[in-house]
């Protein structure tokens, strides 16, 4: 025992000389031209999961192509190289012998975020000996399992412009948890000799990086999927250029399932030629006229003011002259005596002008602000827009705009404004800001809850309830109401708005919706549905409200929300 340890000790002490004394010479030369490098580390990028924690964003292991065009030029001919990386990934051999042109570099990235098989032949080419000079090193790449499901909340990353190689995200939740999920990069500082190999005795410091956390959503995948499928279907069925689905709890302001189209694979994005249509989410960028459906928001204003109640009748005509512009019933009918039942029944436009007439200018912009029009949600997603409101006093507004914005035209909406809006009916009067993150989870294991947030109380809880009632008496006088759902009691208005193009509206097209919640002994899921240019069919009763319907089956099937059995 004693024998080995001053056998060890022996041997400690010839490298210890060897090293300080014999080798001083050329150590000192070494110093003489270090140079301190230092290096950044990348941190792993967290990973977005849904709201059972299945995964929708994740980054997984990878390689990058990385020449070192010094050592290319003195083994080999960097033109042969470039050939042979050119037909193993599929690149333009010019670039890439540009890459490799300066043999004053040590340096030059050639591809990054290479998986499976194109990263297994260049291995094999490099352990064969037909790239030398250059190596594979490690790199990380995002993985959207999914593909399009819930692309425009996921969103997507790409090269920052701030520093050159940085990922960082550019849409949805990857932009706006960037700072959550990108973590913070670490820092390797050493001294190097001139072939750029670290000098052992020389200067070294370690930073660790701080890895991203991990970001849970409110999304429901299997809700994800039903907006999905059942928007595509309606677009389908009714030849629509585009659309939106959104649906949330009322009562938390959690979005369950958010779906645009057209779309796009964010796993894709580099392969597309420009940023087009298929990258807006249309749920919060969006500005369109919301039409009928606007009706419950100035119905809701009137009976928190006390000007209207359910049974307050009105005689206007089908066609009325409000102060020089005249405005028609969608049927050009006349109904009189007409309840405010009968107004959202039948959808009057003249009806809804009586109740924002009653109230007033004033009052009626005061709940339109109340109720978040002109405004963002701040909905917890890049790229939300506040829509456009004209109140009285601004430049171009005129007294028949009142009339107008009664009944949803002449006002620009988005669909989350509008679910949200709507969603404070449901929730007895309290607006709730829209998320759609749950949680935060570090690498630690501590996990921090994003809590609801109320946004502020927009009518009273009696309002809220009486409207609802109405909504509900108005939806069961309905003939062939399609929007309905056997065995479940639900509210909501449809709407049909034109689309204006230079000044003028376009025949035969329109946008169709339909919005709605319940079950309504306790409203937990309310959907928007937004079909834009329905070529088959033009109102919204036609077109959203069967598509309301199907989505609300299948997600109270999925909720297990039971249904009220023996009742339609």
């Amino acid at each position: 025992m004693l024998g080995g340890a001053v056998a060890a000790a022996g041997v400690l002490g010839w490298r210890l000389y060897d090293w300080h004394v014999q080798q001083s010479a050329e150590l000192s030369a070494r110093g003489a031209s270090a140079l301190l490098t230092r290096s950044e580390i990348n941190p792993r990028r967290g990973s977005i999961y849904d709201r059972d924690e299945d995964v929708l964003a994740i980054s997984r292991g990878a390689v990058r192509v990385v020449a070192d065009p010094l050592a290319i030029h003195e083994e080999s001919d960097p033109f042969e190289i470039a050939d042979r990386l050119s037909v193993l990934l599929g690149l333009d051999s010019a670039a890439v012998a540009e890459r490799l042109g300066n043999p004053s570099l040590r340096y030059s990235e050639i591809a990054r975020g290479l998986i499976g098989e194109p990263a297994n032949v260049v291995e094999a080419a490099i352990l064969d000996g037909q790239l030398p000079g250059v190596r594979l090193d490690p790199d990380r790449v995002r993985v959207y399992p999914n593909r399009r499901l819930a692309a425009h909340v996921v969103g997507f990353v790409g090269e920052g412009t701030a520093r050159p190689g940085d990922v960082v995200g550019q849409a949805g939740v990857e932009a706006w948890y960037n700072d959550v999920l990108g973590g913070q990069s670490g820092l390797v500082s050493s001294d190097i000799d001139r072939l750029g190999r670290r000098i052992p005795i020389g200067r070294y410091a370690l930073q660790p990086p701080r890895h991203g956390a991990h970001v849970s959503l409110s999304i429901d995948r299997t809700i994800q999927h039903v907006a999905e499928q059942e928007l595509e279907a309606a677009i389908e069925q009714f030849g629509a250029t585009a659309g939106t689905i959104l649906i949330t709890n009322p009562r938390t302001g959690e979005v369950l399932g958010l779906a645009n189209r057209p779309a796009y694979d964010p796993g894709r994005v580099h392969t597309y030629r420009e940023f087009g249509p298929e990258f807006a989410n249309r749920a919060s960028s969006l500005i369109y006229e919301p039409g009928s459906t606007f009706k419950l928001i100035t119905m809701a204003a009137g009976l928190d003011v006390g000007a209207i109640r359910p049974e307050t009748t009105h005689n206007l005509s089908g066609t009325v002259n409000y102060f020089g512009q005249e405005f028609k019933n969608w049927d050009e009918r006349t109904y009189p005596e007409q309840t405010m039942v009968s107004v959202l029944q039948h959808s009057s436009n003249t009806g809804t002008i009586f109740v924002a007439d009653t109230i007033g200018a004033d009052s009626f912009y005061e709940y339109i602000e109340r109720f978040g029009f002109g405004t963002r949600t701040g909905i917890d997603l890049a790229g939300e827009v506040p829509g456009i409101v004209r109140r009285r006093g601004d430049q171009g507004w005129f007294l028949p705009d009142l009339a107008s914005n009664s009944f949803g035209q002449g006002i620009s909406v988005t669909p989350l404004q509008l679910a949200t809006a709507v969603g404070a009916i449901a929730n007895d009067g309290v607006m709730m800001r829209p998320h759609v993150a749950r949680a935060v989870t570090q690498v630690d294991g501590r996990r921090e809850t994003i809590e609801s947030q109320p946004i502020r109380r927009v009518v009273s809880r009696e309002t809220a309830q009486t409207l609802i009632k109405m909504m509900e008496a108005a939806e069961s006088g309905v003939l062939n109401n399609l929007a309905r759902i056997p065995g479940y009691r639900t509210a909501g208005k449809t709407g049909t708005s034109e689309i204006a193009s230079s000044g003028r509206f376009l025949e035969d097209t329109s946008i169709a919706s339909y919005v709605g919640f319940g079950p309504l002994e306790l409203p937990r899921v309310l959907a928007l549905v937004v079909i834009e240019r329905p070529q088959t069919a033009f109102f919204g009763a036609h077109v959203a409200s069967p598509t309301f319907a199907r989505v609300m089956r299948r997600v109270f099937a999925h909720l297990r929300v039971p249904p009220r059995t023996g009742r339609t």
